[in-house]
């Protein structure tokens, strides 16, 4: 009779702990945000052409930029990208964790038609090849749009908007070899089945450091584009990477370090002139640490929007952004398009701009 109840009493210790770690799970997968998509309630489509003057050369126009700028149709329904994606959210722990690991891929909420919309115009972009549908999709760990729908809302925003330009920085395509031209002409055939390239500036006319606002947009008579790619082959419409862009990333969850690795960023930058002749880019992102520690402050912050929108308004308190800005005219944030915040970022670059 004492073994009974001993048998007993253990597997309901045993219901007790697969339930309490159900739980445990439950809520560390929750896919949800907290975070709202709504939008500024001004229109940002046309602040270029209202605002820059022609000769501004266009490495030192301020800008705000958007952090893996294509990932708003993330969730959990999404296939995890294997060329690109931690082991850990592969296969069956992938599977387990997935509403964590949703919560910490995601940076924007809004697509492109959106993004330019709320100002931005330096888009950072991460593609991989989605076998199941064949063809290339934006992705941040997992797949979120179709390259074509991407393409396509970027003419039509530069079609429709004489006087804006933007830079389109093709950070990442995963799976590739950046030495193939058969990668190369694959990725770049997207681009030939849309207008974009009758808008893109070459790299043959002039080094980027003497193209202004007028050679770009013609004088204001038409909106204009700049790719950045790492494939190494010689193609006039996308200008290389390497060669172009200095955009070094903290890989820091703690607001002061990534502030006190900006200001280091801005003093190496102000000592090397070389650097200045690039597109200057401040990845103002707060990255979560694989740590204990690290891991505790996702929590705090429940997703990676959530730990944007808190960043974003300490770097909008920051007493010295505009000597930041000064080094590094590009602010590359998540969450751009924020309510809470886009309108004082704007508001920041628009007056640097003028103020210039």
């Amino acid at each position: 009779m004492k073994l009974k109840k001993q048998i007993n009493l253990f597997k309901k210790i045993i219901l007790f702990l697969f339930l309490v770690i159900f739980m445990l799970l439950s809520v560390v997968n929750a896919p949800w945000f907290f975070v709202s998509s709504k939008l500024s309630d001004t229109d940002y489509s046309d602040w270029m052409a209202e605002t820059l003057e022609l000769d501004d050369k266009i490495i030192e126009i301020a800008m705000l930029g958007a952090h893996d700028a294509f990932s708003h149709e993330i969730d959990i329904f999404s296939p995890v990208d294997n060329n690109s994606a931690d082991s850990l959210m592969q296969g069956f722990v992938g599977r387990l964790i997935k509403g964590f690991s949703i919560r910490q891929s995601k940076t924007q909420v809004v697509g492109t038609s959106d993004l330019l919309k709320s100002g931005v115009r330096y888009l950072d972009m991460r593609l991989s090849y989605h076998e199941e549908e064949g063809e290339y999709y934006t992705v941040h760990n997992y797949f979120s749009t179709p390259l074509t729908e991407v393409l396509l809302e970027l003419e039509t925003f530069i079609t429709k908007n004489p006087g804006e330009f933007i830079v389109l920085d093709i950070q990442h395509v995963y799976g590739v070899d950046y030495d193939s031209e058969i990668d190369f002409l694959e990725v770049y055939s997207y681009f030939e089945d849309t207008e974009l390239l009758d808008y893109t500036y070459p790299d043959n006319i002039k080094p980027l450091n003497e193209v202004t606002y007028e050679d770009i947009t013609s004088s204001k008579t038409k909106g204009g584009i700049i790719i950045l790619s790492k494939f190494t082959q010689d193609d006039e419409y996308f200008w290389d990477y390497e060669s172009y862009v200095r955009s070094p990333w903290a890989n820091e969850d703690e607001f002061d370090k990534i502030i006190g690795f900006l200001e280091e960023e801005m003093q190496d930058i102000m000592l090397d002139s070389t650097y200045q002749n690039n597109f200057r880019i401040m990845q103002a992102v707060a990255t979560m640490e694989m740590s204990g520690s690290g891991i505790a402050r996702s929590f705090e912050t429940w997703s990676l929007l959530g730990r944007a929108r808190d960043f974003n308004k300490y770097l909008l308190d920051y007493e010295n952004l505009d000597m930041l800005l000064v080094a590094m005219p590009i602010i590359m944030t998540d969450f751009t398009t924020d309510k809470e915040t886009i309108d004082q970022f704007m508001q920041v670059i628009i007056d640097f701009n003028i103020n210039q």
